[in-house]
């Protein structure tokens, strides 16, 4: 038997308000264009998921995440793993179904397809969380929670066609 799922806070009073943290097991997409402060909402669960001493995994196929631009961050438990895109569903699932991390984040990844179940149970066996960031939707992911950054500290939170709220952060 599962046990019942939990959620990690994400530092943002008004945005736990709505979605209640981001699911733990389960998978969060936040979305928008470069530019849209979509690493935003994901900040504050590295500060204070490393500042309390535990490890986060950043997933990042690209290499575009500089960690030392990032404030308030303890860079000793932070692992940053660039393994290219053909490797990065593989990584991020390896990384959450691990146990040995409680939160990875996946980093503009190309479309998931196989990949994005493989994603769903991996969060079940390590009871993690995925969030994975990117410019657009990925038809083959089917989130917990799923965010839409807008610019100008606007998130637009979607769950499915007719339940939608816009949240603004500070």
């Amino acid at each position: 038997m599962r046990p019942p799922p939990q959620s990690v806070a994400t530092g943002i009073s008004n945005l736990d308000a709505h979605i209640g943290g981001w699911p733990q097991p389960g998978v969060a997409l936040v979305y928008g264009p470069v530019g849209s402060g979509r690493f935003r909402p994901v900040l504050p669960t590295i500060q204070q998921t490393t500042t309390a001493d535990h490890t986060i995994a950043v997933v990042d196929p690209i290499g575009w995440l500089h960690p030392p631009g990032l404030p308030g961050v303890n860079f000793q438990h932070l692992m940053l793993v660039r393994c290219g895109s053909d490797q990065a569903g593989w990584a991020t699932s390896q990384l959450a179904s691990s146990g040995a991390v409680s939160i990875v984040i996946l980093l503009d990844p190309p479309p998931l397809s196989r990949d994005a179940a493989r994603l769903r149970r991996a969060t079940e066996e390590g009871q993690s969380t995925v969030i994975v960031l990117g410019d657009r939707i990925d038809p083959h992911l089917n989130p917990n929670v799923r965010l839409r950054c807008m610019g100008n500290n606007t998130i637009r939170i979607e769950r499915g066609a007719t339940h939608q709220a816009t949240v603004h952060i500070r």
